[in-house]
């Protein structure tokens, strides 16, 4: 077995993909010697993809059930900031164990994002203060605060969808299939990411609420540039898993940007016909 760092060749001028034979090569695998193709080469680790496959790599935290929720959770939440290397992880295992970790997670987030926005009957910092809108009963501020939650709870799950629905599809078409279906997982465990993010994500919410920002203001900006990195952390998540499920590295950034494309299109839409439940904000 060669090591990581050996010298990657070409394949030989004629040959085809050992998995693959309708296919041409494009290198010889260092580390088994195989020719394989432009979908089964993984240039960022020099491994072809059955190598890739048959190398010790650990499952997603949080299906390992030796460990506690807590170890579990928070393993789990770190690989998300470690796309490359941990999208293999996501060949492995079975996907509907991911079902529960988006429940703890994404759900949450979501409802969370609602607060700040979406809330009738309280106005939100700067600097983390809380004031009441008029004279509301206990009943009608909790009434309020869960309508809010509520809101973010479905925009979140929305956007979830719009996200999935392109990708698991293209990644179809595109890729060949896998027990572990390595595309679904990757939107469950990091699916978090899509509601943290962006200008309707929690993370933006909290930085405008907890800081004195104004609208044109620099550090608001800095702070709307801030809110990107889940998505781009999400982005990266979602490219490298793609490859996992044999989709090649051009066809995977397609089938990536376009789900993004398309929920960059429909989020304002989705806010728009919602409208009606929306708070009116005072010139």
């Amino acid at each position: 077995m060669s090591d990581d760092d050996d010298p990657v060749e070409a394949a030989p001028e004629g040959s085809t993909c050992g998995e693959h034979p309708d296919r041409s090569a494009l290198v010889t695998c260092p580390r088994c010697g195989t020719y394989v193709c432009l979908a089964c080469w993984h240039g960022a680790v020099q491994r072809c993809h059955a190598c890739l496959l048959r190398d010790p790599m650990p499952p997603v935290p949080w299906a390992d059930e030796a460990k506690d929720v807590a170890a579990r959770l928070f393993g789990t939440l770190a690989d998300a900031f470690s796309p490359t290397r941990t999208a293999v992880k996501f060949t492995r295992g079975e996907w509907r164990r991911g079902v529960t970790f988006a429940l703890v997670t994404v759900l949450p987030i979501a409802a969370l994002a609602g607060v700040v926005p979406f809330t009738h009957l309280l106005r939100f910092g700067p600097l983390g203060e809380v004031h009441p809108i008029g004279t509301p009963s206990a009943l009608e501020h909790a009434l309020d605060v869960a309508q809010a939650l509520g809101l973010g709870l479905l925009i979140g799950a929305a956007k979830l969808l719009v996200m999935a629905a392109p990708y698991l599809s293209l990644t179809k078409a595109y890729g060949q299939p896998s027990d572990a279906q390595p595309t679904r997982q990757v939107l469950l465990y990091r699916g978090w990411l899509l509601v943290l993010g962006g200008r309707t994500g929690l993370l933006l919410q909290l930085i405008v609420w907890l800081l004195p920002l104004e609208p044109g203001d620099s550090l608001r900006l800095g702070a709307e540039v801030l809110s990107i990195l889940p998505l781009m952390a999400l982005l990266w998540a979602m490219t490298a898993t793609a490859r996992m499920a044999r989709v090649g590295p051009l066809a995977a950034v397609v089938v990536v940007l376009v789900p993004f494309i398309v929920l960059f299109l429909a989020e304002p839409l989705l806010i728009h016909s919602l409208r009606p439940l929306l708070p009116v904000l005072s010139e």
